[in-house]
């Protein structure tokens, strides 16, 4: 990912995760897991895992623009939803 700041992609990242976990998604699909995504929490996962999860998320209708794009989110509130286990 291009940009010009430092940890920019980390924070677009966690941006995006919020996003998606406001909107009702249920998986995010990276295709590789490196380092830098295991430092966001990313995990591998095996391919049944991943197809009894692909299952259960496609039975879920989400909604990316549950969070109006007008509506600004701070970079702390995104990263508390993201984090957040329960």
């Amino acid at each position: 990912m291009f940009h010009i700041e430092r940890d920019a992609s980390k924070v677009a990242l966690v941006h995006l995760v919020a996003r998606l976990k406001a909107g009702g998604f249920r998986l995010l699909d990276t295709q590789f897991v490196t380092s830098h995504l295991e430092s966001l929490g990313a995990i591998e996962i095996s391919r049944r895992q991943y197809h009894r999860q692909l299952e259960q998320a496609l039975d879920v209708e989400g909604d990316f623009y549950f969070w109006p794009a007008a509506l600004p989110v701070a970079g702390a509130v995104a990263l508390q939803s993201v984090s957040q286990t329960s």
